[in-house]
């Protein structure tokens, strides 16, 4: 997984664990695509000290995931998901059956969604 996605992605996990600086330097850098100097400027800090924050953060974020697995688990998750709808996409259904998977499809989705929120 790229580094950025996947600190965006542990930023959405686990960032309550996190500073609000610390989530603040993460945010901008992950999800808004921002440069240390953006970020240091912005914070009015120095870049060295936003590099700083963000290797911390980093390290933090991936001690979670270490002992927890969740954004693995989250992942593996999404994976099935996808696999079901595809394996099923194109499988012939009466239109009550095809209506009723389609349905457990939506709410399985919704629960992933509400569960993990990435």
């Amino acid at each position: 997984m790229d580094r950025i996605i996947e600190l965006g992605n542990l930023l959405d996990m686990y960032g309550a664990l996190l500073t609000d600086r610390q989530r603040s330097v993460v945010d901008q850098y992950a999800n808004e695509n921002c440069s240390l100097a953006e970020i240091a400027e912005r914070e009015n800090i120095s870049r060295q000290a936003v590099r700083d924050l963000l290797m911390r953060a980093e390290h933090t974020l991936k001690d979670h995931e270490s002992k927890l697995h969740l954004l693995e688990k989250a992942m593996r998750h999404r994976s099935i998901l996808n696999a079901m709808e595809r394996r099923f996409h194109d499988v012939e259904l009466n239109p009550a059956d095809r209506d009723a998977f389609d349905g457990y499809l939506v709410t399985l989705n919704e629960i992933w969604e509400d569960t993990y929120g990435i």
